[in-house]
C-alpha cells in the first residue's frame, strides 16, 4: 500500500516470492528495500493519520468552544435584552399607572381625548409584549438549532476517530506481517547461503578447473555444467567424467529437501539436424532429461522436487558471436530455488 543482498561477481542469488499472503517469501535486496520502503511508507501514513486525527479532534474541540461562546454570547444578549425589556415594562407599567391616574382624572372631567390616549398606550403595551414573546421564541429556536448542530458535530467527530482507529489497527497489522516476512526472508537467505557454501566447498576442484560454475541469480542457485565434461558434440549421453560431480551435487541437494530443482538444457545457435535430433530444441531437452534421469536413478532424491526443460538456442548467457561464447551457451544448468509453501 503497494513492503538486496550484494554478492561477488561470480555469484548471483535471488529469492522467489510465492503467494502475496501467508507465504514463506524470498526477496532480493531491491525487493527487500521496496518492502522496507513500503513499511516506512505505511508507518509514515499511520503517523500522518494519527496527526490528522489529533488535528481533527483539536479543530472540533475549538469549534465546540466557539459554538459555546456563541451560545454564551446569545445568552448574554438575551439577558441584556430581557433586562432592557423589563426596564421598558417597568417604565410602561409606571406610565400605565400614570395614565390610569390621569384617566381617573379625565374620567371625572369626561374628556374624550384623554380616553383615546389611554387606548393608545394600551396598544403600545400590547405591541411591546408581542415583540418580547417573538424575540424569546426566536432565541429559543436558535439555541435548539445550535445544540443540534453541536450534537451532530460531536457524533461525526467520534465516528471519524473510530474510523481512524480502525485504519491505524489495519496498518499495524500490515506492519506486523511485513516484519514476519522479513524474518522468514532472512532465515531463507541464511539457508541458501549455507547450501551455496557447501556446494562451493564440495565442488572446489571442478570449479577451479572451470568444469562447473556456480551462479546466484535473484532467489536461485544455478549450477552450470560445462558441456565439454558432460556430453560429446551432438550427443545426449552423459560422459563418465561428469558423474562424480553429479554425485556430489546430489549429496548436497539431499540435505536441502525444501528446494525445487529444474534441469535446464541449452545449446548454441549452430543448427543441428541428425537422425536422432531434428533440431536444437530436441537436443537441449534430451540432455536435460539425461541429467534428470541420472540424478533420480538411485532414488536418493524426491522426484516431486524435480522438473526438466529444454531451451534450445533461445536462452544464451552471452552472445553467440565467438567460439568461446558458443561454448559457454552449450550447457546444462541445475537451477535450485525455494519451494513456495502456503
Amino acid at each position: 500500500m503497494k513492503r538486496l543482498i550484494y554478492i561477488p561477481a561470480i555469484c548471483i542469488i535471488c529469492l522467489m516470492v510465492s503467494a502475496p499472503s501467508k507465504a514463506d517469501l524470498f526477496y532480493s535486496q531491491s525487493q527487500y528495500n521496496k518492502v522496507l520502503n513500503e513499511k516506512v511508507a505505511v508507518e509514515l501514513q499511520m503517523n500522518s493519520l494519527k496527526r490528522q486525527a489529533k488535528n481533527d479532534k483539536t479543530n472540533l474541540e475549538s469549534s465546540i468552544r466557539d459554538m459555546q461562546e456563541q451560545i454564551n454570547g446569545l445568552k448574554y444578549d438575551f439577558d441584556i435584552l430581557k433586562k432592557g425589556m423589563q426596564e421598558k415594562l417597568d417604565a410602561s407599567a409606571k406610565r400605565v399607572q400614570e395614565l390610569e391616574n390621569q384617566t381617573n382624572i379625565l374620567k371625572k372631567s369626561g374628556s374624550d381625548r384623554e380616553r383615546e390616549l389611554i387606548d393608545e398606550m394600551k396598544k403600545q403595551q400590547a405591541n411591546h409584549d408581542k415583540e418580547l414573546q417573538e424575540f424569546q421564541k426566536k432565541l429559543n429556536k436558535e439555541r435548539e438549532e445550535n445544540a443540534l448542530a453541536l450534537k451532530k458535530q460531536r457524533e461525526q467527530c467520534i465516528s471519524n476517530i473510530n474510523d481512524l482507529g480502525k485504519t491505524i489497527d489495519n496498518l499495524n497489522d500490515q506492519l506486523s506481517d511485513l516484519k514476519e516476512m522479513n524474518k522468514k526472508q532472512r532465515q531463507s537467505l541464511d539457508r541458501m547461503k549455507s547450501q551455496t557454501e557447501d556446494m562451493e566447498n564440495l565442488l572446489k576442484e571442478e570449479i577451479a578447473k572451470g568444469e562447473i560454475r556456480l551462479r546466484k541469480y535473484h532467489n536461485k542457485l544455478i549450477i552450470n555444467i560445462d558441456d565439454k565434461i558432460s556430453f560429446d558434440s551432438g550427443s545426449s549421453e552423459l560422459k563418465k567424467e561428469i558423474l562424480p560431480a553429479l554425485n556430489k551435487i546430489m549429496n548436497i541437494l539431499e540435505k536441502y529437501a525444501e528446494y525445487r530443482i529444474v534441469i535446464e538444457g541449452d545449446t548454441d545457435n549452430v543448427p543441428i539436424r541428425t537422425a536422432k535430433f531434428r533440431d536444437n530444441w530436441q537436443l537441449s531437452t534430451e540432455r536435460a532429461l539425461a541429467v534428470l534421469s541420472y540424478m533420480l536413478k538411485t532414488k536418493q532424491l524426491d522426484p516431486q522436487r524435480f522438473s526438466a526443460a529444454g531451451y534450445g538456442e533461445y536462452n544464451p548467457i552471452v552472445p553467440n558471436d565467438t567460439a568461446a561464447n558458443r561454448a559457454l551457451n552449450r550447457r546444462v544448468d541445475i537451477v535450485v530455488s525455494p519451494q513456495a509453501k502456503e
